[in-house]
């Protein structure tokens, strides 16, 4: 964070650099090469959703399957003839750390995406490839560098395009998030988050974009701190419209969004849906992203979930939501609840400002002295980004060192 920015403008400062990230890392240099059967992207959090967006752009161009994994257990099919990609942002990830020991350990070529961490140290010492994303933003708000790395590193294995296909995407890209940065009623961003404040959204996109309603859901949760579901068509009109139409909800509120541009096969769907909703008195909102192909409206969709959940966050004031719980947790800790010293860190970090990052310190490293794991991977985090300690990689990684 810099200066006098709130984490709000820090939220969104981070979230308008998707379009530079994504375009950096699509004209980065891959030295690749790598020949298999299937690919395997290991991962959690918003590392793992940028697998899945790629996974779903490479469904119509990909000869090879490529499967997205969040298990600490490989699936009995990997083998040395799979391409496991592990992308962890921090490189500490416990779930992807394990997935990453496992493929090292069936002998399968194996490439690495991370900002430093446990992840890097094992891939150097290895002779992985490693690609480095930098350090200092948000994990979830690395996706536009994971994406782009991993669609260069599918196109090298899978011998599909999809960086290209991203790549003729970027002006106009860059255009929709001017736009979204616009504070008018024409703002979808603004529309919509208006629409689902008070509501819990379910978000409806077509099965090859599912990966968009993961994101919107995960940054709904982080930024927004709503609760949100989703499903997909065609798969929505054969089971889960039957509950619509008997028991709907006033609470809950369908958001449909379709792109201008669907394969054939799903002519007709979308309509379907929406009459039955509307015969059933069902109220829904429903957003078609415009493009001139699929993977534009693929992309321009993950760029207006996390507008929303920005213009949603600043509605609800999750600011003064974070402050009230950290008074809240201040008082449990004075009571004498240690275990509330790692929650109150994590809100105290969100808060970001200089007061609460040197707070968090002083909240946590009692634990630390008492070698709870949680606390010293909390504190290792604050030491790798310099954040209520001075900068020490050197200390971040003798305390990640403690974890193993």
């Amino acid at each position: 964070m810099k200066g006098d920015e709130t984490p709000i403008t820090e939220l969104l400062r981070q979230i308008n650099r998707f379009v530079d990230d994504l375009e950096y890392s699509l004209n980065d240099r891959i030295d690749l090469d790598v020949e298999c059967d299937n690919v395997i992207l290991c991962g959690m959090g918003g590392s793992a959703i940028s697998g899945d967006v790629v996974a779903d752009l490479c469904v119509e161009v990909s000869d090879i399957p490529i499967k997205v994994l969040r298990y600490p257990s490989l699936p009995g099919w990997v083998s040395k003839r799979t391409f496991a990609v592990v992308a962890s942002y921090s490189g500490n990830t416990h779930e992807t750390l394990s997935m990453y020991r496992e493929a090292a350990g069936t002998g399968c070529p194996v490439a690495v995406i991370c900002s430093g961490g446990e992840i890097d140290k094992i891939a150097k010492e290895r002779g992985d490839f490693v690609v480095k994303v930098p350090a200092g933003i948000q994990p979830r708000q690395s996706i536009g560098f994971m994406i782009g790395y991993i669609s260069r590193m599918m196109d090298l294995a899978a011998g599909t395009d999809v960086a290209g296909m991203i790549r003729d995407t970027i002006p106009r890209l860059r255009d929709y998030n001017n736009a979204l940065n616009e504070d008018d009623g024409d703002n979808a961003a603004i529309r919509i988050s208006e629409a689902i404040h008070d509501k819990i959204p379910i978000i409806c996109v077509d099965e090859p974009a599912s990966s968009v309603a993961m994101r919107w859901r995960s940054q709904l949760a982080e930024n927004s701190k709503i609760s949100s579901f989703s499903w997909t068509m065609p798969e929505f009109n054969h089971n889960e419209i039957v509950g619509w139409t008997e028991t709907p909800r006033e609470e809950l509120l369908p958001l449909l969004l379709m792109p201008n541009v669907y394969p054939e096969c799903m002519n007709g769907i979308p309509e379907s849906t929406n009459a039955t909703l509307e015969k059933n008195g069902v109220p829904f909102y429903q957003v078609t992203m415009d493009g001139r192909n699929r993977t534009e409206c693929f992309l321009k969709a993950l760029m207006l979930g996390d507008h929303v959940s920005y213009r949603l966050a600043k509605l609800r004031g999750v600011q003064k939501d974070l402050n009230e719980s950290a008074k809240l947790m201040r008082d449990a800790v004075r009571k004498g609840a240690n275990w509330v010293r790692n929650e109150l860190f994590d809100i105290l970090w969100d808060i970001g400002t200089i007061g609460s990052y040197k707070e968090m310190i002083g909240i946590i490293t009692p634990l630390v002295e008492k070698n709870d794991k949680n606390a010293i991977r909390r504190m290792a985090l604050a030491y790798k980004m310099g954040y209520g300690v001075t900068k020490n990689e050197a200390v971040s990684q003798e305390l990640y060192a403690r974890l193993s």
